[in-house]
């Protein structure tokens, strides 16, 4: 890929990166360990993160990521 390709793909990304509510049930082991990459709250034992994707897959597997990074099993 030249430098072309890559401006294209990055002026791509910035122009079709959506918001997305990711919920799901805090972990048993989650910790937070540094910076938190998401506005995210925890309620009710239920954590919702706004995540920025190109697709709602892009942004659960961000978010998985970060999640499972920061449970200790």
């Amino acid at each position: 890929m030249n430098s072309a390709d890559m401006a294209m793909n990055l002026i791509y990304r910035a122009k079709n990166l959506q918001e997305f509510i990711i919920e799901v049930d805090v972990p048993d082991n989650f910790r937070f360990n540094g910076l938190i990459p998401f506005d995210m709250t925890i309620e009710n034992n239920v954590m919702k993160a706004k995540v920025y994707g190109l697709d709602f897959e892009e942004a659960v597997a961000k978010f998985d990521k970060y999640l499972s990074e920061n449970t200790d099993i």
